[in-house]
């Protein structure tokens, strides 16, 4: 995805979550969702699942214990995870995926044709409207291991599908607002035990 598309990306899923810390670091939040395409290692490591998703496994885990522990604050947190949402999104983006039969240019037209696709199926309000769907569709990820098990079985349904502009939309948006809800519940969970017995 290009740049914008990420950004993009990341404001629906800030502005969609009344999420009093991601709202507050949200900068954050959408100067990690394009991080990954600012690297030198961005020329030469492919965002696909086979390549790079143990690396975003080991990320994820990491980032979660390590806000456990609380040895990262919410700012560096929010950052890192947009990093992982940035992958999630494109994975499921059909060019970055093996079965994608064109090439470079074709790659390039269809990330262009994406960047408005996003920005309208976001504009449509579809989005917004199966947010609460999408909250308690992860009531039962309860680890990173839960996680990335439902992102690896969604994209395994993925690339069985006849793929589009406008289902990769419906794709990335859904998965990566699921993935970020599930986390800062994990998160919230964890957290809880720790608040009570510091008020008690």
């Amino acid at each position: 995805m290009r740049k914008k598309s990420h950004i993009s990306l990341a404001k629906y899923i800030v502005d969609s979550l009344e999420e009093q810390e991601l709202q507050k670091h949200k900068k954050a939040f959408y100067l990690g969702s394009i991080l990954p395409d600012c690297k030198p290692s961005f020329i030469t490591v492919k965002h696909e699942m086979e390549g790079t998703f143990p690396k975003v496994q080991r990320e994820l885990e990491e980032l979660v214990q390590r806000q456990r522990n609380s040895q990262i604050n919410m700012r560096v947190f929010y950052r890192n995870l947009g990093e992982v949402i940035h992958y999630i999104a494109d994975y499921f983006t059909f060019p970055h995926n093996p079965h994608y039969p064109g090439n470079l240019k074709d790659h390039c037209i269809y990330e262009e044709q994406l960047k408005r696709g996003l920005k309208e199926y976001i504009a449509s309000g579809e989005a917004e409207r199966n947010s609460q769907w999408i909250r308690f569709s992860v009531t039962n990820l309860n680890s990173t291991t839960d996680i990335c098990n439902f992102i690896r079985k969604a994209h395994e349904t993925y690339v069985k599908l006849k793929n589009s502009v406008e289902d990769d939309c419906r794709h990335i948006v859904t998965l990566c607002h699921q993935v970020v809800v599930a986390v800062i519940r994990l998160i919230k969970r964890d957290t809880a035990p720790e608040i009570t017995a510091a008020a008690s």
